[in-house]
């Protein structure tokens, strides 16, 4: 049903679902990862957590949050493969599995806080520190091409990337600390 109660159309329910869940996928693979620690058993977790939320989107009641309630299909998703392997390897107990869905529920809702940040320490850097940045990754130049630009060697070019990337992880960094004590 949308807003007004009328029954959505298949179209409107897959943008409805894609609007909720592309937003989500980066905590959502974090979790389990977090679980399995195994990135290929984590992708394909992720790909059965997928079809099943799709599968059950129609039953979806919207006025849970749906960061709550695709955490709790993951975590049903985990708790089957973990009774399916039980024998073949070490996993994490039921308690662990629902203490890392708990943890991963009271992440804020949308975009990966990460990027958030990353966005805001890029803010931060130089003008000229920001034309390397949009150089490099949003011109995808090679680093020859940035240093006949610039008139610099290779060399020195890599080593001014490394830097920029180092004080954008540290900022990033810092960002993350702080948010996580609630600090502003």
């Amino acid at each position: 049903m949308d807003s007004n109660g009328e029954p959505m159309t298949e179209n409107q329910d897959h943008e409805t679902f894609e609007k909720l869940f592309l937003p989500l996928r980066t905590a959502l693979r974090g979790y389990l990862f977090a679980v399995t620690r195994d990135w290929t058993e984590a992708d394909d977790l992720f790909q059965e957590v997928a079809i099943v939320l799709w599968r059950k989107f129609g039953n979806y009641d919207r006025t849970r949050g749906f960061r709550s309630w695709a955490m709790g299909i993951a975590r049903l998703q985990i708790l089957k493969r973990r009774q399916a392997l039980a024998r073949s390897r070490l996993i994490f107990s039921e308690e662990a599995v629902a203490s890392l869905a708990a943890a991963a529920g009271d992440e804020p809702e949308g975009e990966d806080v990460r990027l958030v940040h990353l966005s805001a320490c890029i803010g931060k850097l130089s003008i000229n520190e920001k034309a390397v940045v949009a150089r490099r990754y949003g011109q995808k130049q090679s680093l020859a091409e940035m240093a006949a630009h610039l008139q610099k060697s290779v060399e020195a070019v890599g080593m001014m990337l490394m830097r920029i990337r180092r004080e954008l992880r540290d900022c990033v960094e810092k960002a993350m600390i702080k948010g996580r004590a609630g600090v502003q």
